[in-house]
């Protein structure tokens, strides 16, 4: 996800002692009227950004990791097995 200039000020800062401090976008995020689910979108310090969604028909949880880089990314060094290959094990 990639931030757009003007939506810089949907984004703030929460805080608390239970929870690691994080950036929360809270711009409404359009949805098709059919949807019931509830969305979240935050950022965490490091910088990855995580959509969250809460479904209350759901009777199981799920996670899914986009990881935006390549076969060009992995290490010059043949002694590391490239991601794809650490996933498939």
């Amino acid at each position: 996800m990639f931030l757009v200039p003007e939506d810089l000020q949907y984004w703030h800062r929460q805080s608390s002692l239970k929870v690691p401090s994080h950036w929360v976008f809270n711009k409404p995020i359009q949805k098709s009227q059919q949807d019931e689910r509830e969305y979240r979108l935050i950022r965490l310090d490091n910088g990855l950004q995580a959509m969250l969604v809460h479904d209350v028909t759901a009777d199981k949880a799920a996670a899914s990791l986009d990881v935006a880089v390549g076969h060009l990314h992995d290490p010059a060094s043949t002694h590391f097995p490239t991601s794809c290959h650490m996933w498939a094990t």
